[in-house]
């Protein structure tokens, strides 16, 4: 991985106007973990939770924690290494995309929202639409990661998806 230098604003009149107005520590946090993100992939970088802990000298589970609040709060995806490298078990792209391709957004506009490539956006749809033939065929998780080569894991997340795509289908055509 290549090293680049990136500016990051660890205080901001924002941030100062927060501390007047008497936000809570922890939503300041949130805010300031997010932007150092947000910069940091503006100027062609990415972070990791561990390098945002070596920073603000905050645990790597604080780190995370306000990382998963604001995506679960806002469905947005906090660019770091593990969302923009596809790496380790960070699934809330690959979640937004099947998620928003389920709901029938173009994949143009869903590669927007997640702030992903519609390449890999497509990636991601593909990748979860061989999941949902497997799966409704009666394959079971493990058969699943054999055939298609996506990890356990991330074959469970998708099955989470189509359980909650299919319940939300029932429950429409229950009304």
């Amino acid at each position: 991985m290549e090293l680049i230098p990136v500016t990051l604003t660890v205080i901001s009149p924002e941030d100062i106007e927060d501390r007047v107005n008497h936000v809570k520590k922890s939503d300041l946090l949130e805010k300031l973990v997010v932007r150092l993100c947000k910069e940091t992939k503006d100027q062609g970088g990415v972070l990791t939770e561990t390098d945002i802990s070596i920073l603000l000298r905050l645990s790597g589970a604080a780190i995370s924690k306000y990382v998963t609040g604001y995506e679960n709060r806002t469905n947005k995806v906090v660019p770091r290494a593990g969302t923009e490298m596809d790496m380790g078990k960070t699934l809330t792209h690959k979640r937004l995309a099947f998620h928003n391709y389920k709901k029938k957004i173009p994949t143009t506009e869903n590669a927007r929202l997640i702030d992903h490539t519609p390449e890999s956006t497509d990636r991601y749809i593909k990748d979860g639409t061989r999941v949902e033939k497997l799966y409704l065929a009666g394959y079971n998780e493990w058969e699943i990661s054999f055939f298609t080569g996506i990890p356990g894991y991330v074959v469970k997340e998708y099955i989470e998806i189509i359980k909650e795509y299919g319940k939300e289908r029932t429950d429409k055509n229950a009304c």
